[in-house]
């Protein structure tokens, strides 16, 4: 046997040391990078309706400073088909990992959909982090999606019209445009035709918000809407726990009166363009649309002077309401990466992503801190401060429900039935959407 000596001694177990060390190093790094590369799964595949393009290079900036979030993939389906191609998808085991779910369509997908429990995003969490409307969201089994934008109906102006006729702002309640915008900017001849109309409501077939705009009425109105309880959902539209006349009657009724030709509002008739048409021709001083609108409506006509503003309350609330749609992530339970997806949610509704994401859709944050900080473009703020009082339902199907919100205002417009009937007849028959 060899004797060393005690410099070699030392000397060999300094070397071992060393490797030792190495490896624990080696070991360390190793698990790192592997933990950030992993960090998405190795695919995160999102379908949704809204635009590939602005996905895409928010996607693009994203990856930048975070390598892993380069799995992560964007798919824009045709809104038309989307239905479809996700039971198909899912069916035959291809299901995407995460879908854009707008609000509207939760109860029609909820089966198909991962409910995310209180110990995975607790629910003080969630209401501290988005403004009030993205609790649709949250049912009484779990969040059914993490949300990530809001398109809040705003009330776009044509500044010309209200200049020509002696008005310097928009209205700010609904008194003001029945007693002031409507006789000053309507113009009939002596046959009742209407020449210039200032507010396009009483119709549905022409009025591209009809739906939203009766509902956004029905919350001012005090309106309980629908909601999610243990035997289900409950339908509390026509309801009000604050007590007054029936939220939706009364909101059908306003709204009607606009394309009734022995009304002093009648503004409006069936023989009418599409209301967004009429104002982007500028034969229309007021359109209730979606704040996404804007750059759409500039672009048609770069020569129309129209501003955007709050919508208009009425006299003596308390409460502001408007609708808007919100835009959530919800993660389908046939997802093959749901850890994965739900990173990628928490990542995509972080404060400064979120904001750079909806500039690129032309949407609201729903993000508090987001709202709270504001912009100073004055079109961008009244968009945040709109999702701030934004609100929206759980609508059965948005397609069936359109169908029975024409009936309900035709069957008024054409007199077929009052106000209170044709309401009664369009919860029934929403009922058996439900």
């Amino acid at each position: 046997m060899m004797n060393l000596r005690p410099f070699q001694i030392v000397l060999l177990g300094t070397f071992t040391f060393l490797a030792f060390l190495s490896l624990i190093v080696l070991s360390n790094t190793k698990g790192t990078t592997n933990t950030e590369e992993l960090a998405y799964g190795e695919r995160v595949v999102i379908w949704g309706s809204l635009d590939d393009d602005m996905f895409d290079i928010v996607f693009r900036n994203i990856t930048q400073e975070d390598k892993a979030f380069g799995v992560v993939e964007y798919y824009q389906i045709d809104e038309r088909n989307f239905d479809d191609e996700f039971i198909n998808a899912i069916a035959e085991g291809r299901s995407p990992d995460m879908i854009v779910l707008p609000a509207e369509s939760l109860v029609k997908h909820r089966a198909k959909l991962l409910a995310i429990p209180d110990d995975s995003y607790p629910y003080t969490s969630y209401r501290n982090n988005f403004v009030d409307g993205s609790e649709i969201y949250v049912l009484r089994d779990g969040i059914y999606a993490l949300p990530f934008a809001v398109d809040p109906i705003l009330l776009f102006w044509n500044r010309d019209i209200f200049a020509s006729n002696g008005l310097a702002q928009a209205p700010r309640t609904w008194e003001e445009i029945v007693a002031n915008v409507v006789p000053r900017i309507t113009q009939r001849d002596n046959s009742r035709n209407i020449l210039r109309s200032s507010i396009a409501f009483g119709e549905y077939r022409n009025v591209l918000q009809a739906k939203e705009v009766l509902m956004m009425l029905a919350l001012q109105s005090g309106s309980d809407m629908v909601t999610d309880g243990e035997r289900g959902y409950f339908l509390g539209i026509n309801q009000s726990s604050a007590g007054g006349r029936a939220p939706l009657e009364a909101s059908l009724q306003f709204y009607t009166d606009f394309s009734n030709a022995n009304s002093p509002t009648y503004s409006w008739n069936r023989a009418m363009p599409t209301d967004k048409n009429a104002f982007v021709s500028g034969d229309l001083a007021l359109y209730f649309g979606y704040g996404s609108e804007a750059e759409n409506i500039n672009n048609k006509n770069p020569n129309l002077n129209f501003d955007v503003a709050q919508v208009p309350q009425g006299g003596t609330a308390t409460a502001l309401r408007t609708y808007g749609t919100f835009y959530g992530f919800a993660i389908p339970r046939a997802s093959g990466n749901i850890n994965g997806a739900f990173n990628v949610a928490q990542k995509l509704t972080s404060a400064q992503v979120n904001d750079e994401l909806t500039r690129a859709l032309n949407m609201a944050s729903p993000r508090r801190d987001v709202v709270a900080v504001g912009d100073s473009s004055p079109y961008r703020n009244n968009m945040l401060q709109s999702a701030l009082i934004a609100r929206t339902w759980l609508d059965p199907d948005p397609e069936a429900s359109s169908d029975i919100f024409l009936r309900m205002v035709e069957d008024v417009v054409s007199n077929r039935s009052r106000a209170g009937g044709a309401v009664g007849d369009a919860i029934n028959r929403l009922l058996l959407e439900y």
